[in-house]
């Protein structure tokens, strides 16, 4: 409520009637009435101001806008704030309704509900409980998901699937944007945020986000302050803008999306919700026809304008341009430099200078570049391999022939590890390594073949490599050839041999007469009594 005596106060120090307003927060015409009082009563000298009593400040500026003490129910204004401050907050009519059972004294009154409303507002308004925000052109992009999903339903099995719709706002001009996904997490947030620039055709001097863990971290378990991610701060990096999360359950730190969400959540979500998507793109095209349909209606905020309107006149030109390069994600990984100078990402191996061998190193994918770093520095840079087992191979990384070698795998050191196996395997050695263009990138193969020997033996690896280089015509051989020969080697090995027919007897043979079978499967073997003289003379004492 207004603080007549300071107004008077004021007045009487011959204030500028707009420092007065601002600084007490009241109109014009609540000043014009109070200078009218002191001219009315005569006065002239800050005494005299000082000097009137509650009960004169009453009868001066008793007009319906502050009650004298003991007519009314006093109200619990805190009470009342806090309710309203809550995420559930009921409304003002309810509030009113649970103040009208407080109990109330013979002859004090309960204030009516437009009283009470106004005691209320005023009280936000005097303790500067909100403040308006004032936008200013290209400055912010608020951004959100919508609380209400979309659906995707499969024409077949008629299984659903939630969609969350992305919302982006310019609070300047109320330009919207918005694009469903499958899941809101970073990758999709992200994603996000690139096509409402590319959509707006310009980027803003800062995003305001809410405080999801998609865009920002608490920086302490004590501490309510929070701090953008490392993912995102890098996003927006790429495009010279920053985030300002808001605080923790604080929506109107945000009200042009919260607004916004409003708009797309009736004009879009729900006016789509009769129809039925099967694929994602068909209902991102249906939410982009609605969105533009949004942005160009007319009137808007009282005037024959649309916020494409808005944003054409007055905000476009103020939005930062959008950089030459678009973003990609990027993805970090660590890996070791084997001793054929190449690292391993998945399935496919990259290849770094020679010098790294046996050291751990950083590699950067971002989009479809590959950069290798080492202590912070690139040292390698190359094209994303889209084949499994793939080589990417420099051949400025390999060593020269004179160079140090020590650690690393050369050609001579294979064909020294396949000598101690046989010459067989020594061949199938030399014909991997003269399949590839670059005699690097059969080391690995070759590793892999001269462990079959510690698996199945030096033995069968080498029985299995005369058998590869003895076939004609010769095929490309690899490790995995090589597996494959041995597995049938043993297969054929591990055959049982089936009932043979008895032997043909050779003329002058010792023994006459057809050959008798006797069947022994059931027989048993005695014991070395058996054996004895005295068993087999028959001549056994009793």
């Amino acid at each position: 409520m207004t603080d007549y005596r300071q107004l008077m106060r004021l007045l009487l120090a011959q204030r500028p009637h707009r420092e007065i307003a601002a600084r007490l927060s009241c109109s014009q015409r609540t000043i014009a009435k109070v200078k009218h009082v002191l001219e009315s009563e005569r006065l002239e000298h800050m005494s005299q101001v000082d000097a009137l009593t509650a009960e004169d400040l009453d009868r001066l500026f008793s007009d319906g806008r502050k009650s004298v003490t003991g007519e009314f129910v006093p109200i619990n204004i805190e009470q009342i704030i806090t309710a309203r401050l809550n995420r559930k907050k009921p409304p003002l009519k309810v509030l009113w309704a649970r103040y009208l059972q407080a109990d109330a004294p013979a002859g004090v009154r309960h204030y009516g509900y437009e009283r009470f409303c106004q005691l209320v507002a005023e009280h936000v308004r005097v303790n500067d409980l909100t403040a308006p925000i004032q936008h200013v052109p290209g400055h912010t992009m608020q951004v959100d998901w919508a609380g209400t999903r979309m659906q995707l339903a499969d024409p077949i099995t008629k299984a659903v699937t939630k969609v969350s719709v992305f919302v982006a706002t310019l609070p300047y001009s109320g330009l919207v944007y918005a694009h469903g996904y499958l899941d809101e997490k970073l990758p999709a947030w992200l994603d996000a945020h690139r096509l409402a620039f590319e959509f707006f055709g310009g980027v803003p001097l800062i995003v305001v986000p809410d405080n999801a863990s998609t865009a920002s971290n608490q920086i302490g378990r004590t501490e309510r302050a929070r701090d953008v991610n490392a993912a995102y701060a890098e996003f927006l990096e790429h495009y010279q803008t920053a985030a300002v999360p808001t605080r923790s359950a604080a929506p109107r730190d945000k009200g042009g999306v919260e607004a916004g969400v409003k708009v797309v959540t009736n004009w879009v979500i729900h006016f789509l919700a009769d129809r039925q998507f099967t694929s994602l793109d068909d209902l991102n095209d249906a939410i982009a026809e609605r969105v533009e349909w949004v942005n160009g209606r007319t009137p808007f905020r009282g005037e024959q304008r649309s916020r494409i309107g808005w944003f054409t006149e007055y905000e476009q030109a103020e939005l930062a341009p959008l950089p030459t390069q678009r973003w990609a994600p990027v993805v970090w990984r660590k890996a070791k430099v084997h001793r054929d100078w190449h690292i391993q990402i998945d399935t496919v191996k990259y290849s770094v200078p020679y010098e790294f061998a046996g050291l751990h190193v950083d590699a950067r994918i971002t989009g479809e570049r590959v950069d290798v770093l080492a202590q912070g520095e690139i040292i390698a840079t190359h094209h994303l391999g889209q084949k499994r087992g793939e080589y990417v191979t420099n051949p400025e990384h390999a060593p020269a022939y004179l160079a140090e070698t020590t650690g690393l795998w050369t050609r001579a050191y294979f064909l020294r590890q396949g000598a101690k196996v046989g010459p067989g395997c020594v061949a199938v050695l030399e014909r991997v390594l003269n399949q590839k263009s670059i005699e690097a990138q059969g080391f690995r193969s070759c590793m892999n073949i001269l462990d079959l020997g510690k698996r199945s033996g030096r033995q069968l690896l080498e029985q299995a490599c005369r058998q590869l280089t003895e076939e004609d015509p010769p095929r490309q051989i690899s490790y995995t050839s090589v597996k494959h020969t041995i597995a049938a080697i043993k297969a054929e090995e591990n055959e049982r041999p089936g009932t043979l027919a008895s032997p043909q007897r050779r003329p002058g043979s010792m023994t006459a007469g057809p050959v008798v079978h006797r069947d022994t499967s059931r027989a048993h073997l005695s014991g070395p009594e058996a054996f004895s003289l005295q068993a087999l003379t028959g001549k056994g004492g009793k």
